[in-house]
């Protein structure tokens, strides 16, 4: 009985700890009340429910598996996986703790499984609070070229009511001051209907709300976009071979542009990496990822049997007669 004890007492544990790390997640990463309130009356439902001879049974310097450790389980790359993390520990933990109670304690069992069915819905509503969330619902990035168009608040607008999940001002010839200034009324058109993105501008992110932000190769490094935007801000990287998608989401990149597909004249300096990198890829992909470069509905209408995820387009759109238009026929199109 003394093993079973030892067991229930050792998930008990780990279950109540993942529990804690994503209540305080809700409590000081996302200012969340309710949600940290759920987590907590969880944690506390499972505290009392484990019996004291489980914790009476404890021996910690004789349990084999204190010293095993995943390969990823010193590195947390983004607060999306923080949470899928915990709360998989949590998930995990509390179906061995149901098992084993099944044996003696029906009480417990019932318990663990109530708490363990809440302990899904808790994970699924962290999870939509973060941007990254919405770049895997959607598959429709839209970059508002001020190179492509003259009216990039009209055009943003168009967009987000076209379906477009994330929309990115670009505006190169720009200072930090009139990018500013422009970044605020396309915000304000985008409203919550699609992610507002910054390009390259990172000081402006908190300024501006923003709910992403993206960088290139030659910009800043990953982490120290992160240390500035903080855990809550998306961050977007651009790749152009196996090895840059690899080494992006190794330094936590939250979604990944990925191409230049075919030639472009917002990048004309970049080579062309074509479909060949997707086929290169895609086995390494884990994040949201978008092909990218000069693509209309005609080339996403050929790529999408290989593409990982979603497009990102410029032209296509901001040269449209109907930009709205345009990214509801890309969204349709995009439908898997």
């Amino acid at each position: 009985m003394n093993s079973i004890h030892r067991i229930l007492d050792a998930n008990g544990n780990r279950a109540a700890e993942g529990l804690r790390v994503l209540e305080e997640v809700a409590r000081f990463v996302l200012d969340d009340s309710a949600l940290s309130a759920r987590a907590k009356d969880l944690r506390h439902a499972l505290r009392a429910a484990v019996p004291a001879a489980a914790v009476a049974g404890r021996d910690t310097a004789g349990d084999v598996g204190t010293t095993i450790q995943a390969a990823d389980e010193a590195t947390r790359r983004s607060l999306h996986a923080l949470i899928r993390a915990n709360a998989a520990r949590v998930q995990e933990a509390l179906r061995a703790l149901e098992e084993f109670a099944k044996l003696s304690n029906a009480e417990l069992a019932s318990c663990c499984e109530r708490t363990r069915y809440g302990s899904y819905d808790l994970e699924r509503d962290l999870l939509a609070r973060l941007p990254v969330t919405r770049l895997w619902q959607g598959r429709l990035y839209v970059l508002v070229d001020t190179g492509c168009t003259d009216d990039p608040v009209a055009v943003a607008a168009a967009a987000a009511r076209g379906g477009a999940c994330a929309i990115q001002l670009r505006a190169k010839g720009l200072d930090s001051r009139a990018y500013r200034e422009l970044a605020a009324h396309v915000r304000d058109a985008v409203g919550d209907q699609a992610l507002f993105v910054v390009n390259d501008h990172v000081a402006l992110v908190a300024e501006l709300g923003a709910a992403a932000v993206h960088v290139g190769q030659s910009d800043l490094p990953i982490a120290s976009v992160r240390a500035a935007v903080g855990p809550l801000c998306a961050i977007g990287h651009s790749t152009h071979s196996r090895d840059q998608v690899c080494a992006s989401q190794a330094d936590g990149a939250d979604y990944i542009g990925i191409g230049p597909m075919f030639a472009t004249g917002t990048k004309p300096a970049e080579p062309v990496r074509g479909p060949a990198l997707l086929a290169a890829a895609s086995d390494v992909i884990r994040v949201p990822s978008f092909a990218i470069g000069g693509l209309t509905a005609e080339r996403i209408a050929e790529l999408k049997p290989g593409l990982p995820h979603g497009v990102a387009v410029a032209g296509a759109v901001c040269r449209a007669a109907d930009p709205e238009r345009a990214c509801a026929e890309l969204c349709a199109l995009l439908e898997p």
